[in-house]
């Protein structure tokens, strides 16, 4: 019984303790919920193709990735042929016309709103880039008032939209490109086998590479810069029946290397995943591909060449895919898109174009999911997934007001965000 007795008192004084902290502030239970991670809203991707018109104004169409829809058409000038973003930034684009020599801007979230900046008569602008914030660089093919014997570069205020300077360069430039961070300007002028190198801080011609004396190769048409800015990369094409070559600038040093291609090479893309530069031989139907984390001017080869993939008739424009795995090329020639490894450097796939799509340009968007080719009058949508072609997306009318069997424009370039 004392026993028992016992037990009660322990039992109730237990009791009693746990009552006591209920009363006070010293032990308040919160249940509180487990919260996931809220994740943040994915960006919107789109590719803008500029198309051209041979009966009046051009147009760029806008096209989400996500999608595969055409989001909105803006109106551009005559003879469209070129597009970028101001500073890498995707906010607004900017799109030469060089058949009344202006430069259209509009911001990507609006609709119908179109600002032409006008150039000198007779520039016939043919290039837009730039990686320096509140400026862009034009390039013109044609002469003008200023520039009454060769092509220029025009310098225009983001901020203003208005041309501040216009500096005379070669003979029909063709190509430009700024080195990342704002660095200078490189132009290819075909006329004279030279590139002209434009300091955009003085705003003045600092240097000129020719044939006859810096060992350029024969034909340059079209330049790319490394991700770094160490380097720029000419190609030339040479004489069309024996192979071209790839020159290489040092931006520090102004030294020059060269390496060969295969015959009659026209297009390169430079890719900042893998470090490589591809370069498309539209005359041997190849694609040579280099190493670019590997450059050394004063070493002979001055770039490694990691491997070259045979692809179809005509390769005309390459792409690789962000996350570096793959590499496309579109075949002007043979009407298809060549799928390739970036590991291997073989082929896995061709993808069969429209009958007469004779495609000129090949762009990938960031997400790796689609690529984009743009062909005679139609854009081509590729899911990667599976290399088939989800649509066909048709260039705008030449004619506004036709509602039936309408004459389409021309698709020449695409960029991507």
């Amino acid at each position: 019984m004392t026993r028992l007795c016992r037990t009660g008192w322990v039992l109730l004084a237990a009791f009693i303790l746990l009552l006591i902290p209920a009363c006070g502030d010293t032990y308040r239970p919160v249940a509180n919920p487990v919260i996931g991670p809220g994740g943040q809203p994915q960006q919107n991707h789109n590719a803008y193709v500029v198309n051209n018109n041979p009966a009046g104004n051009g147009s760029t169409t806008q096209i989400n990735v996500s999608g595969d829809s055409v989001t909105q058409v803006q109106t551009t000038g005559l003879g469209s042929n070129y597009a970028a973003f101001p500073s890498n930034s995707p906010a607004a684009l900017f799109v030469t016309n060089g058949g009344n020599d202006s430069v259209s801007e509009f911001e990507v979230s609006a609709t119908g709103v179109v600002t032409t900046i006008n150039l000198l008569p007779g520039s016939h602008p043919v290039v837009v880039t730039s990686t320096q914030t509140g400026f862009m660089y034009v390039l013109n093919a044609g002469p003008n008032s200023a520039c009454p014997g060769t092509g220029s570069i025009s310098t225009l205020s983001t901020g203003t939209l208005a041309i501040s300077n216009t500096i005379c360069v070669g003979v029909n430039p063709i190509a430009m490109v700024q080195v990342p961070g704002g660095g200078r300007l490189y132009a290819i002028n075909q006329g004279d086998n030279s590139v002209m190198i434009f300091d955009p801080t003085s705003q003045s011609i600092v240097g000129k590479f020719t044939t006859a004396n810096s060992g350029l190769g024969q034909n340059p048409v079209f330049l790319a810069a490394s991700a770094d800015g160490a380097y720029v990369f000419v190609v030339t094409e040479g004489d069309g029946i024996n192979p071209g070559a790839l020159d290489i600038i040092s931006t520090s040093s102004n030294q020059l290397a060269s390496v060969p291609l295969g015959v009659k090479p026209t297009f390169a893309f430079f890719d900042p995943t893998l470090v490589r530069l591809y370069v498309t031989n539209s005359g041997s139907n190849t694609v040579s591909i280099f190493d670019a984390s590997n450059i050394n001017v004063n070493s002979s080869p001055a770039i490694p060449l990691l491997g070259t993939t045979p692809a179809g008739t005509n390769p005309i424009s390459v792409t690789a895919l962000p996350n570096g795995t793959r590499f496309f090329v579109a075949n002007a020639g043979s009407n298809n898109v060549t799928d390739a490894s970036a590991t291997s450097f073989s082929v896995l796939n061709t993808i069969a174009l429209p009958t007469g799509s004779n495609p000129v340009w090949i762009a990938s968007e960031p997400t790796s999911t689609k690529v984009y080719v743009a062909n005679q009058s139609t854009t081509s949508v590729i899911q990667t997934v599976n290399d088939a072609i989800a649509v066909n997306i048709p260039a705008p009318a030449q004619n506004p007001n036709c509602t039936g069997s309408c004459a389409l424009q021309q698709p020449v370039m695409i960029i991507t965000n």
